[in-house]
């Protein structure tokens, strides 16, 4: 290095000195330049970057190192101090062997550079291990070495190889030894787990035990003593001797420290077990196997443990937990809960193993008494114990023990309880037990068959007690369970009869636990919590899919809870799984009979019925189903259907009450006698049964029984059904029943209805808050023949003051007021019964009767109508139709809008006839005058004439002579003379007493219709010398009528005569006009026609009109030969009254009958006739008539016969159709064909 090198480097250590270094980086990158490998340039420049940029000092250090003629110490130094982590192990490690006597320095050093990256800590290991092997002599050397190892190993937990245990085990025992260092604790806790490892026990209980003195406060080392303590006990208690400490010491320490110490509880358990207190040390052991429940030595203690209680079931899982099924323990425990052949040979082939001592050969003794093999179980060499409980009878084997001499043993007093207690010798059994329990008081079984002996002796208190400590000793006992349900049950304790169920499924397995699931479907059926009972009936399903009784509850359970269909599917796969299954076909039948299925639950009944003739439940549920369907029936007014599912049934009651014993049932009386009740309502003609002879108490073999007889004995059965079984719902019933027959027997009213009162006097007593009874007991008294409106008033009151929302008894009330007149208070009472139920007919009937007595007549309609909608009602039938007939009567009402909407648009006509035909069926003989009169005038209207002639005749059978019945036999007259029948209409209105106008007219005509003209001319004579000026309407009528009849007695010139006096009447008839001119054109009266018709003209712009005068005016042109100008005539008036039907059918004869021939004419006039048919069709004023339709469709078809015969034959055959007494229409059809 030359002279100026130096001085240049003395320079920069001044700078680097005076903290100048960018002067002194400046020189030295100058001096390199001129000298690129100069050590000490390299070394001042690392230095004068060492505090600004330590890449760069880095940098330029490691040149340093590089060119450095000696050793680079100095540098590595510096390169230590600013060099990447990663480089310092390599750096430490080479200032290490350049220095060796600050090993401990830089051993520091290394250790701390590795302490926050796992890479740098992985080399620094490494780096002590090859530095351990190099320098064993050094012994100061070689310990800091293994401690500074130990550390990193414990730091970072790098892996122990098997090469490496002996260095790790050294160098954890040096850290250890040093009490001051840091890591002693995590060297005690690898180095405790490796004396466990390497099988060290004694080492390791005792440095365990070292560890506790050093870290009192801390649990691991005294997790380790409790470890040692529970795998190597004999070891431990030697040492504990050794070192004159207890185990409780330090289980007591780790408890406080950590209560949940799982090692601590188990060591507590071991000491219960050794002072036999097996419970106490099972509860521990339970506590343990949550802390850790893979844990061998407490599973195999809790084994144990569960074998001296008794709970086989429970100990046989541990043992194959833990792996020990193959141990002669496994196999005690499954001679005991084996419950098939397989368990039991596999448990004999397993005791075989090992040597023949005497509780092997019980075990063999059991299996082989299990599966009924006595001769190999004679085979064994059995002591007196075993041969008493497995080949002797119970007297024998009594006999025997009790000469042995260990009678007062644990086994023999258990055994003798058992052979006492087959024999139902319960205070020997009791005594044997209770001495047995003394013995061995943590045996469950002492406890069940203690609970059991309590249990036949009736002692519910004590054999609960006892159950249940056997249930908690054992909760796989299943007897045991079963008989403590049973008791929570009768005690009605349910929550705790839950509580045992679930508890006792958290022990058992899914297989063995479908009874108990079972057990809890039926508590929670009991309950009525269906859902939850539903899901335990399936879970006990999936266990065991082939038991009947699970099904069934299945089924039960979904039928209590409303689903019929899950039930009913239910009983069918039950029935698909067992056909014979009476119980499931039974079900199924009152399943369809409860969603009302009748027919199909009849048909199921009947094939039950078949099987089991004699079945009692079966007949029961028939005769249900066929009165449910008989309502049915009733409801769609289908009497004799109702009738006859009513007689079905009695005849299968009358089959119940053949049986033995079926005479004390209470449903066959209360059955029974609805039944009967039921009958005796239906129609006069329907309410008889046929019943036995017998039921009746009659001589004959066969009765029929009248409505009397049917309410005399559905009384006397419900007195029957009341002595066997007396509530308010019977006695409610009787008084029903009496009520009825008071509705029905008038004469016998008072008598029934003070029956009825006490009977329902009886039900209100029996249970007062059942508004139901207070309403009858209202409606009783509100009966005319009682008629005791205050009482009724309090009653009803009462009925509502229980039910404010009772519609029937708000009903009830205004009918009250409706008697009293007391109109407002009446339709209050009806609008809360609206309110409470607005398909409550009666209601509405009482608001209709409302607006009747104040003369709201279009009300009173409209309400009659709404109760049309609901069921059948004899007053809102009988109401709406006289309203509507008295809107049909009434021509000015028939223009008032809402009358002819209603009439129109709703079909009132219709609704009522059905209406009052439906009354009519109903009452039958009973049927009033008024009703069999607006039924005969309803079908007078729908041209249903035979139905009108046979209300009209009962009508006029059942009344008295007087003005009325004259009234009546007017409109039969009439009815006769609409149907053709004079000669009947004669005699009908010759039986009138007082003859009104209408009647004499009606007389008039019959003799006309009849041929007789004088008697004709004599009636229209007399009437005419009675009629006053002011009637010259009337006259006039009676003079165009007797004009009509002199015209076909005696001619043209005196009809001239007296239709020239009508026409000079001040109110002369149009038809007296009509008549005239037809008489001008037939008799070629020209001057006659021609007057008539300009008295016409002024009619002839009346609608009502125009076609009659339209007809008249185009025969006097054809008359006159002018039949084109008769054609445009019609067709003029066509154009003016284009809607006009008549006309048009006018106009389609006309060109019929004067135009035929003309082709042009003939499609045209049956496009005209067709059209007359359409208009009439949409002509609201005038319903649509078949025979008029079938007349026009046979002149459309005459007038295409000759340019379409194929449609003109359609047209014939429609006409046919329509009319097919139209023989117009079957000649026409022959002459086509």
């Amino acid at each position: 290095m030359s002279k100026e090198s130096k001085t240049i480097l003395k320079e920069v250590r001044e700078a680097i000195k005076n903290e100048k270094f960018n002067d002194a980086i400046e020189k030295c990158e100058a001096l390199l330049r001129d000298e690129p490998k100069n050590y000490m340039a390299y070394l001042l420049l690392g230095a004068a970057y060492q505090n600004s940029n330590k890449v760069e000092a880095a940098k330029y250090l490691r040149k340093a190192v590089e060119f450095s003629p000696a050793a680079p110490t100095v540098a590595l130094q510096g390169l230590a101090n600013c060099a990447p982590q990663n480089e310092l192990p390599k750096i430490y490690e080479q200032l290490i062997d350049l220095v060796p006597e600050k090993f401990a320095f830089y051993f520091e050093k290394l250790y701390g550079a590795g302490l926050n990256n796992r890479n740098v800590a992985e080399e620094c290991f490494n780096f002590f291990k090859r530095d351990l092997a190099r320098n064993e002599q050094n012994e100061e050397r070689h310990a800091l070495g293994l401690k500074y190892l130990a550390r990193i190993w414990i730091l970072f937990e790098f892996d122990v190889h098997v090469g490496d245990e002996p260095l790790y085990k050294i160098a954890l025992e040096k850290l250890i030894a040093d009490t001051q260092d840091d890591q002693q604790l995590n060297a005690y806790k690898r180095y405790l787990k490796l004396l466990y490892k390497n099988e060290e026990y004694t080492d390791c209980f005792k440095h365990a035990c070292e560890a506790t003195k050093e870290y009192p406060e801390d649990i691991y080392a005294y997790e380790w003593v409790c470890k040692i303590y529970c795998e190597v006990l004999d070891l431990s208690i030697a040492c504990l001797n050794e070192a004159q400490e207890t185990i409780e010491h330090y289980v007591d320490a780790l408890l406080q420290l950590n209560p949940q110490a799982s090692l601590g509880l188990l060591i507590r358990a071991f000491k219960l077990f050794e002072k036999q207190h097996y419970v106490a040390a099972r509860d521990l052991l339970y506590r343990v196997q949550e802390l850790q429940p893979k844990y061998g030595v407490a599973l195999e203690l809790l084994a144990r443990v569960e074998m001296l209680i008794g709970v086989w079931g429970l100990a046989l899982p541990l043992w194959k937990a833990i792996g020990k099924d193959n141990t002669i323990e496994y196999a005690f425990c499954l001679s005991h809960v084996s419950s098939n052949e397989e368990q039991s040979l596999e448990a004999i082939e397993l005791l075989k193993k090992f040597d023949h001592n005497e509780e092997v050969t019980t075990a063999l003794a059991r299996c082989y008494f299990k599966i009924g093999d006595m001769e190999k179980l004679k085979e064994l060499n059995l002591n007196t114990l075993q041969k008493a409980e497995f080949l002797l009878a119970p007297e024998a084997a009594i006999k025997l023990l009790q000469a042995s001499d260990y009678i007062e043993t644990f086994d023999v007093l258990f055994l003798l309880s058992k052979l006492h207690l087959k024999l139902t010798d319960y205070a020997s059994a009791l005594n044997c037990m209770l001495k047995a329990t003394r013995l061995q008081p943590y045996s469950a079984e002492c406890f069940h068959y203690l609970g059991k002996i309590y249990y036949h002796t009736k002692d519910l208190v004590r054999a609960r007690k006892c159950f249940e400590k056997c249930v908690n000793l054992n909760p796989l006992c299943e007897s045991a369970v079963n008989n403590l349900s049973a008791i929570y049950q009768q005690l009605g304790e349910e929550d705790l009869n839950v509580a045992l169920l679930i508890n006792t499924l958290k022990y058992m397995k899914t297989a063995d636990s479908k009874r108990i699931h079972y057990k809890l479907g039926l508590h929670y059926f009991n309950v009525k919590k269906y859902d939850e009972a539903i899901q335990s009936f399936r879970t006990a399903i999936k266990l065991d899919v082939n038991c009947m009784n699970y099904w069934e509850s299945l089924g039960d359970a979904y039928s209590e809870r409303g689903s019929y269909y899950s039930a009913i599917r239910v009983f069918q796969k039950l029935l698909e799984m067992c056909p014979s299954n009476i119980y499931a076909k039974l079900q199924m039948a009152l399943l369809k009979s409860t969603i009302r299925m009748y027919p199909e639950a009849i048909a199921d009944f009947d094939e039950l019925l078949q099987t089991h003739p004699d079945y009692l439940p079966g007949l029961k549920g028939a005769a249900e189903a066929h009165v449910g369907l008989a309502n049915n029936m009733k409801l769609e007014h289908l009497y004799g259907r109702c009738k006859e599912h009513l007689q079905l049934a009695v005849n299968y009651l009358q089959r119940a009450f053949l049986l033995s014993n079926s005479q004390n049932m209470f449903w066959l009386w209360r059955l029974t006698a609805n039944v009967f009740v039921q009958t005796a309502r239906m129609p006069s003609s329907l309410a008889y049964l046929e019943v036995s002879g017998k039921l009746a108490k009659l001589e004959e073999q066969t009765a029929i029984l009248s409505r009397k007889d049917l309410y005399t004995l559905a009384a006397r059965f419900y007195t029957c059904a009341i002595k066997l079984k007396s509530n308010t719902f019977i006695w409610y019933e009787f008084a029903l029943c009496s009520y009825y027959c008071a509705l029905n027997f008038p004469e016998e009213a008072s008598a029934q209805l003070e029956l009825s009162t006490k009977a329902c006097k009886m039900a209100i007593n029996e249970q007062g808050g059942r508004w139901q009874n207070w309403n009858l007991l209202g409606v009783i008294n509100l009966h005319e023949a009682v008629n005791n409106l205050p009482l009724a008033q309090h009653c009803f009151i009462q009925a509502l003051t229980l039910d404010r929302k009772s519609f029937s008894t708000w009903t009830n009330l205004g009918v009250l007021y409706l008697m009293l007149s007391e109109i407002k208070l009446a339709n209050q009472a009806f609008q809360r019964a609206q309110q409470s139920s607005p398909i409550y007919g009666n209601a509405w009937i009482g608001q209709a009767m409302i607006a009747e007595a104040i003369g709201e007549e279009e009300e009173a309609l409209d309400l009659f109508r709404h109760c049309q909608q609901f069921e059948y009602h004899p007053e809102s039938s009988l109401g709406y139709a006289h309203w509507v007939c008295n809107v049909l009567t009434d021509e000015e009402k028939c223009k008032i809008p809402h009358y002819r909407h209603a009439i129109e648009n709703m079909y009132a006509d219709v609704v009522a006839l059905d209406a009052i035909n439906w009354h009519i069926a109903n009452e039958e003989k009973a049927a009033t005058t008024a009703a069999l009169s607006l039924q005969g005038f309803l079908n007078i209207r729908h041209k249903h004439y035979g139905l009108a002639e046979r209300a009209y005749l009962q009508a006029v059978e059942h009344m008295a002579s007087g003005a009325e019945r004259d009234k009546l036999l007017t409109n039969l007259g009439y009815l006769y003379l609409e149907i053709n029948r004079p000669n009947d209409a004669i005699n009908v209105f010759n039986r009138i007493t007082h003859a009104s106008f209408k009647a004499i007219i009606g007389l008039a005509l019959a003799f006309v219709r009849a041929g007789q003209h004088q008697e004709a001319y004599s009636v229209y004579n007399s009437v005419l010398k009675t009629l006053s000026e002011s009637n010259d309407d009337k006259a006039g009528m009676i003079l165009v009528a007797m004009a009509a009849m002199v015209y076909a007695s005696q001619g043209e010139a005196d009809t001239k005569t007296i239709l020239y006096q009508c026409i000079l009447l001040k109110n002369s008839p149009i038809q007296a006009l009509y008549s005239a001119c037809a008489l001008g054109i037939l008799h070629q009266d020209n001057q006659l026609t021609t007057t008539i018709l300009t008295e016409l003209k002024k009619y002839e712009n009346c609608e009502a009109h125009c076609a009659h005068i339209s007809y008249l005016t185009a025969q006097h042109y054809a008359s006159i030969q002018q039949a084109r100008k008769g054609l445009n005539y019609l067709l003029t008036r066509v154009h003016i009254f284009p809607h006009n039907a008549e006309l048009r059918k006018v106009l389609a004869n006309y060109l019929l009958d004067h135009f035929s021939h003309a082709a042009q004419y003939q499609v045209a006039t049956s496009q005209i006739a067709l059209s007359s048919i359409s208009l009439l069709h949409r002509n609201k004023t005038r319903k649509s008539d078949c025979i008029e339709d079938s007349k026009l469709l046979l002149i459309a078809s005459r007038a295409l016969s000759a340019v379409n015969k194929s449609r003109s034959l359609k047209l014939i055959q429609h006409a046919i159709r329509l009319h097919p007494q139209n023989q117009h229409a079957w000649l026409a059809l022959q002459k086509v064909q």
